[in-house]
């Protein structure tokens, strides 16, 4: 231009007349350029769909960094193209100085001209994006040929850039509505993966044609233009899916292990765009205002925590979001009593896996964290942790292990599983304990024999207590008696409530005696107390000719056993009989009105239900 008076003038003239049209446009002219561009939009996705409905549209090619090949799919169970995935974005990191600069929205003209690591945008330029001249782009350009003019007029007359904010302020807006629409709670499936296709396909191929309409890959102003949105789009699709999933990240863990996949994909988009502190934030609020609250039973409390180291995990292999979120739900946790038992029954519940399966997303980093450790996945601690990461790091060899650490020692944990195991063990009266047997086996290996020899002497009184009822059944066949003999020094203290001591039946009373007389005889070195009220009966009553079975606490059977001798009773009679307050014995007798046995004739006055009303249907 320098060297030509022609090219000065038309250049003036073009300055000059874009600044007096740009002058003289009416108000809402941005309003409809951004209608015209949405209804082009909206031809050009129906259009590109149509078109690749012929082709495969699960997967699409993605060259990273290294010069590796990967391949999305939108099937949830493809786990390993997931990390697939991962792994292609974390090796193509932005720049400190770029990934601030797109954080902050701000980019300039020349930022990309230098940027010769700027491989995604490349890719999306040369690959995805196909070259001008393939017969797709030549068939997307003869059905688009108007609005393809008009764009190239539009740059000719020196709108580019008016033309450019619309076009991608449209699509932002596309972007943000895809998100919200097409993913909100959509956590079973891999997403992300399909957002992105349609990113490529549609979004950045619109862009394309819009802002390169008429120009080979040589213009490299035009090429700039296009890689400098094409960048902000990309970066502005990772960021508002990742808000969408951080909002939702509570929910996410409420649903686990089902929201895998959500969890999965918030993880590639806080490797892309740097939310963790976000997300830190985010899940520390939602606790305090959902979670951590009288409101909460300490159980739902206990399973949320469960949920939250597993997908913590996959977030942050590092440890580091994990060790911050403990700290708070450990800090309300020991506030409440029931804590350590709530912890211990959802161990040992009979669906959960914690025992076999407590190492689940544990990477290994953090088995190779040692001094000299040749791992080649070892990465220093990292700048935002805490001063004790190490430690917290250590700790978190396992789930059982992060929910044990709640107080300073073991004590509690091991004191809860006795009382818990006790429990089990006084209700097994079949004497099968192999459930029991490998539990005990599993947190053997965590926290030693030591701390649990009580609870090994325990399982061994069972073994013996069967032994001991088959040697006095053998001797006395008559016998029908059978207990649960436990160690006095090795179980939890065996008390029964006042409000239980009542006066058993005869019959019952003197079974119970012949049984440890029996005893006696058996093993004259023990001797042995009796707790009747945390055993069974087998009851078989037989009312008006109609007969049936029962299985019953010794207390109710001492009040219907009442009822052998005389049909009618008043509770204070009843209550004199047993040695049982009134208060009590009232609760304990409507059991037997609800089996349709009793019925109360007037009040605290009950007698035989002669004629079975409500019987059968109770015990069908």
């Amino acid at each position: 231009m320098d060297n030509d008076p022609t090219l000065q003038v038309s250049s003036r003239f073009l300055a000059d007349f874009s600044a007096e049209l740009a002058i003289r446009l009416p108000p809402s002219f941005d309003q409809i350029a951004h209608l015209y561009f949405r209804t082009n939009f909206r031809q050009f996705e129906i259009l590109q769909s149509q078109m690749n409905s012929g082709h495969d549209t699960t997967s699409s090619q993605w060259e990273g960094a290294g010069g590796t090949d990967r391949s999305d799919t939108a099937s949830p169970s493809e786990q390993k193209g997931t990390d697939v995935m991962k792994n292609s974005i974390a090796g193509q990191r932005l720049s400190k100085k770029r990934r601030h600069i797109m954080q902050d929205g701000r980019f300039a003209m020349d930022l990309f001209g230098d940027d010769r690591n700027d491989a995604i945008v490349e890719q999306y330029s040369q690959e995805v994006l196909d070259h001008p001249g393939s017969q797709e782009s030549e068939e997307l350009s003869s059905k688009m040929g108007h609005y393809l003019d008009l764009c190239q007029k539009l740059e000719e007359i020196g709108f580019a850039s008016r033309m450019t904010h619309v076009v991608t302020g449209m699509l932002y807006e596309e972007v943000s509505g895809k998100i919200f629409n097409s993913f909100k709670k959509n956590w079973t499936v891999a997403t992300l993966a399909l957002g992105k296709k349609w990113m490529e396909d549609i979004i950045l191929r619109f862009l394309y044609f819009t802002l390169l309409p008429k120009k080979d890959q040589e213009d490299l102003t035009a090429s700039k233009r296009f890689k400098m949105w094409a960048s902000r789009l990309e970066f502005y699709f990772f960021k508002t899916f990742g808000d969408l999933r951080i909002s939702e990240f509570f929910d996410i863990i409420v649903e686990c292990p089902e929201s895998t996949p959500a969890v999965n994909d918030l993880k590639t988009c806080i490797e892309w765009t740097g939310q963790r502190e976000q997300l830190q934030v985010s899940i520390l609020a939602a606790m305090d205002r959902r979670l951590l609250h009288p409101g909460a039973e300490t159980k739902n409390i206990i399973e949320f925590y469960i949920y939250a180291i597993k997908y913590l995990r996959i977030m942050d292999p590092l440890g580091v979001m994990l060790d911050r979120t403990a700290r708070q739900i450990n800090k309300y946790l020991r506030t409440r009593d029931d804590t350590m038992r709530a912890i211990v029954a959802c161990i040992v519940d009979d669906s959960s896996d914690l025992l076999t399966n407590s190492n689940e997303g544990i990477p290994g980093a953090l088995e190779a964290d040692e001094e000299g450790s040749d791992d080649e996945n070892w990465a220093p601690e990292p700048v935002h942790a805490g001063p004790d990461l190490s430690s917290a790091r250590r700790k978190m060899a396992d789930i059982i292990s992060v929910l044990a650490s709640i107080y300073d020692t073991n004590d509690r944990f091991i004191e809860e599983f006795q009382a818990i195991l006790a429990d089990r063990l006084l209700q097994a009266t079949d004497f099968n304990v192999d459930r029991e047997i490998r539990q005990l086996e599993l947190l053997k290996l965590r926290f030693g024999d030591t701390d649990l020899h009580h609870c090994e002497v325990m399982l061994a009184d069972i073994a013996e207590s069967k032994r001991v009822n088959a040697n006095i059944q053998s001797l006395h066949p008559e016998m029908a008696v059978s207990t649960t003999i436990a160690s006095r020094y090795y179980w939890p203290e065996i008390e029964e409530e006042e409000e239980e001591e009542f006066e058993l039946p005869t019959p019952l009373q003197e079974m119970l005696n012949s049984y440890n007389a029996a005893f006696e005889v058996t093993k004259p070195a023990q001797k042995l107390k009796i707790f009747p009220s945390l055993g069974m009966v087998d009851l078989e009553l037989e009312v008006n000719g109609r007969s049936f079975s029962m299985q019953v606490q010794p207390i109710y059977a001492t009040i219907i056993y009442l009822f052998e001798d005389q049909d009618t009773w008043t509770l204070p009679d009843m209550a004199t009989k047993t040695g049982v307050r009134e208060e009590t014995l009232e609760s304990k007798v409507q059991f037997w009105v609800r089996e349709g046995v009793l019925r109360e004739t007037s009040r605290h006055q009950y007698e035989l239900n002669e004629e079975g009303h409500g019987m059968d249907e109770t015990n069908d």
